[in-house]
């Protein structure tokens, strides 16, 4: 067996879904939206022109900022050992999402025909070689550092110091910059910019200014929200609307 399931996806802004973990591998494929998935490790937005693996019996939970559609394809455990090893987004090229648009239409659980098989297999070794997208937020290690990372997430606009952190959680400046650097592979500056990057995703699909999403994202000058923007998604974000903005809806 290849395919245990196939999953429409289509839930409302706000939605959640609890920890969990599957015995096989789970893809996301987003069509419109954005989902938030978090594991131990770090947390990824999935949005359309990506796709998100999860490795077999990985905890995970999702969250979706906005309203987000998709499909959510299962494969036995088996058959995951030529997919990543670990869990990543990639760019899905327009070949990769023909292909899924194919094979979830096929709707085909079990052992699939010889066809459907081939097109597994191609539509495997387009995730396999497919650029790793940046939106990855890795989550530090160290219980203090990682309080520290969780307060910024959920302080969207966090205007709190580094140093005033580091005093609430305990430690020294260097302390918290060493810890960073060493956990996330970011500085502490690095991190908090990408933090809110990510975070603006959401207001950006909902089709709000770009002046409106770098102030709740926590940026006073527009031209450094879409400078740092440039720098970790490789667009600004008038061209991320663009693309990937169409037809996003708020339920």
């Amino acid at each position: 067996m290849m395919i245990e399931s196939i999953q429409p996806l289509h839930h409302s802004s706000k939605h959640t879904t609890q920890w969990h973990h599957h015995p096989g591998g789970q893809l996301y494929w987003i069509t419109r939206g954005i989902v938030m998935v978090e594991t131990e490790q770090g947390q990824w937005a999935l949005t359309p022109g990506s796709v998100g693996w999860l490795p077999p019996s990985l905890p995970h939970c999702a969250w979706m900022p906005v309203s987000a559609y998709g499909a959510s394809l299962h494969f036995s455990v088996e058959y995951c050992g030529v997919f990543p090893s670990s869990p990543c987004v990639r760019a899905a090229s327009p070949f990769l999402l023909l292909l899924l648009e194919k094979i979830c239409g096929e709707g085909t659980i079990g052992e699939p025909s010889e066809r459907l098989a081939h097109l597994l297999q191609v539509m495997v070794d387009e995730i396999r070689y497919a650029d790793a997208l940046s939106s990855q937020l890795i989550l530090p290690d160290d219980r203090r550092v990682r309080q520290i990372a969780q307060k910024i997430l959920a302080d969207r606009a966090c205007t709190r110091s580094q140093a005033e952190l580091a005093k609430q959680a305990g430690l020294s400046v260097r302390t918290l910059s060493r810890l960073f650097i060493q956990q996330t592979g970011l500085t502490f500056g690095q991190w908090k910019q990408k933090a809110k990057v990510i975070l603006s995703l959401e207001y950006l699909l909902r089709g709000e200014p770009v002046s409106l999403a770098a102030q709740l994202a926590g940026y006073e000058n527009v031209s450094a929200f879409i400078a740092v923007f440039r720098r970790f998604m490789g667009m600004t974000p008038g061209q991320f609307y663009l693309r990937f903005g169409h037809g996003t809806n708020v339920v």
